[in-house]
């Protein structure tokens, strides 16, 4: 399989993003997102939670319900928030559990529920990345924490810039079941910490062209924006399966909870 490309989640404001999450983006993508990923995902984080049956869940970002879709199932109570429409369709379509599953549109950075209305807060794929500046990301987690009990968790995983940095390749290219041809092509901001991404395609499912920019941040600074907003920074893992995190990690787990 070739390197994926860098991948937010669906979650973005008004600017950024806005074009990319639409119902195309889902099947650009496939090849990075199968079923059995994010089975797996879901098993993981199950466990690195401790998540008891009775725990409310909000996956923010959720996108078309790759995680949410799955908890649900597992007998959770899950609301789902993103701001795509197109995304949150294809996710209630999907959905064979609808009543165990609420699906909201908002932005992570006014979410629209209850004050200490859940026990767990999800945020993943990197989607805080959407944020380029540091105060609207610091929003979002705090409308993050705002939501959680006290004593509630926030789960953030994705991309960390360490091994972003050493494993950076300008360009990429994957071929879909269908035949059609995509190619991603990066430029990154070693000032900003930013990636910026093109996406060309080709082929039976048409042809096109999308854009975006992902700040891809360092374990310090995700910390950093996590405790000033008042939560405590309890675990740091470098995957799924609970490795410590060190710089050359996959991913960034970051688990946080309110006091």
């Amino acid at each position: 399989m070739p390197t994926p490309p860098t991948d937010p989640a669906p979650q973005a404001g008004p600017a950024p993003g806005a074009d990319l999450f639409d119902a195309l983006y889902p099947r650009l993508l496939a090849p990075f997102h199968p079923p059995a990923h994010a089975r797996r995902e879901v098993g993981a984080l199950r466990e690195l939670l401790g998540l008891a049956q009775e725990d409310r869940v909000l996956d923010l970002g959720c996108g078309w319900g790759r995680h949410a879709t799955l908890l649900a199932e597992a007998g959770h109570d899950v609301v789902g928030l993103d701001l795509s429409p197109a995304l949150l369709r294809i996710a209630r379509d999907d959905d064979p559990l609808r009543s165990r599953l609420r699906l909201v549109a908002g932005d992570m950075r006014s979410i629209p529920l209850a004050s200490a209305s859940f026990d767990v807060v999800l945020n993943l794929a990197t989607s805080l990345g959407l944020f380029l500046d540091d105060g609207a990301a610091e929003a979002a987690l705090g409308e993050a924490a705002r939501v959680l009990r006290p004593g509630g968790r926030l789960l953030l995983e994705g991309m960390h810039r360490d091994d972003v940095v050493a494993g950076f390749a300008p360009r990429v290219q994957w071929t879909l079941e269908d035949g059609t041809k995509v190619r991603a092509r990066r430029r990154f901001d070693a000032l900003r910490g930013v990636s910026h991404e093109r996406l060309r395609w080709r082929g039976p499912l048409g042809a096109g062209e999308k854009r975006h920019a992902l700040r891809v941040r360092s374990a310090t600074e995700l910390a950093r924006l996590v405790e000033a907003v008042g939560l405590t920074v309890r675990a740091a893992w470098g995957g799924w399966g609970g490795e410590p995190f060190r710089h050359d990690s996959e991913r960034l787990i970051i688990l946080a909870a309110r006091p």
